[in-house]
């Protein structure tokens, strides 16, 4: 019942983010993504565990899209994407600090504004997240709504004009039972992302809507090939089967080629 009623109001709900985004000051810093990438390869990078098997600083040199709570990483790794893109609400309330005092440019779903303390919320940049799954070749009129963030990245380079794109950390396999979106309380070490505390034993998660996923990558790799460009997957044993498979070495030879 609860569902069906959320279900109903989204429509509503998307028409007020809307309206609220567009009164709100534009953010300079979307629209100078433009081209930002043009011609050059951009890395998108996940947070599957497969990041503990990738050797990111091998590709430091590359303009590169990260996501959620990828700040984990750092301590790690002296490679640092360029900006950080989040549209889950969850992740915002409990990562919210770390997002106020990244150095890096963090932009939120204008609908996660909330779930930001007054005192933060201008710390970080916004986009507007589109009722429905459109692949948008233009972010700063609005991000096509997807069952992943990296849907959302996807949209992002291809703003930034970047070819090819290249995945990593986006294993597509998630060790869960449950009902996909379903908000669920984790238990025991996190065993889906990089780090065992990247959601913590009794935080809340939602859980993975892979077949939703692989919708919204499809309509990515077809925006993508109608411009002539590509998304290459370098994950390292990732499931996705939506994009052409490279390896490690192939991903060094396209990066030191740029």
């Amino acid at each position: 019942m609860l569902s069906s009623l959320v279900r109903f109001l989204r429509p509503i709900r998307y028409r007020l983010h809307a309206y609220t985004y567009r009164r709100h000051p534009a953010s300079p810093r979307l629209a100078q993504l433009q081209g930002a990438a043009r011609g050059s390869p951009i890395l998108i990078v996940g947070n599957g565990p497969s990041l503990n098997a990738t050797p990111l600083d091998d590709f430091a040199h590359l303009p590169a899209i990260g996501m959620n709570k990828i700040d984990l990483l750092f301590p790690r790794v002296r490679w640092r994407p360029r900006l950080i893109v989040c549209v889950n609400d969850i992740v915002v309330m409990q990562h919210h600090a770390e997002f106020a005092r990244s150095n890096i440019p963090v932009f939120l779903s204008w609908k996660s504004r909330r779930r930001m303390p007054r005192e933060s919320a201008s710390k970080v940049e916004y986009f507007l997240t589109l009722p429905t799954p459109v692949f948008s070749t233009d972010i700063t009129r609005g991000v096509g709504f997807g069952a992943t963030v990296t849907y959302t990245a996807l949209q992002f380079a291809y703003f930034m004009e970047a070819d090819p794109v290249i995945l990593f950390g986006v294993d597509h396999n998630f060790a869960v039972a449950g009902t996909a979106n379903e908000i669920a309380r984790r238990k025991g070490a996190d065993v889906n992302h990089f780090d065992p505390n990247y959601f913590r034993a009794g935080s809340l998660w939602g859980l993975p809507d892979l077949p939703g996923s692989e919708a919204v990558y499809v309509l990515a790799r077809r925006a993508f090939e109608a411009a002539g460009r590509r998304v290459l997957d370098a994950t390292v044993g990732g499931k996705l089967d939506v994009y052409p498979k490279i390896s490690l070495d192939e991903a060094r030879e396209i990066a030191h080629g740029a």
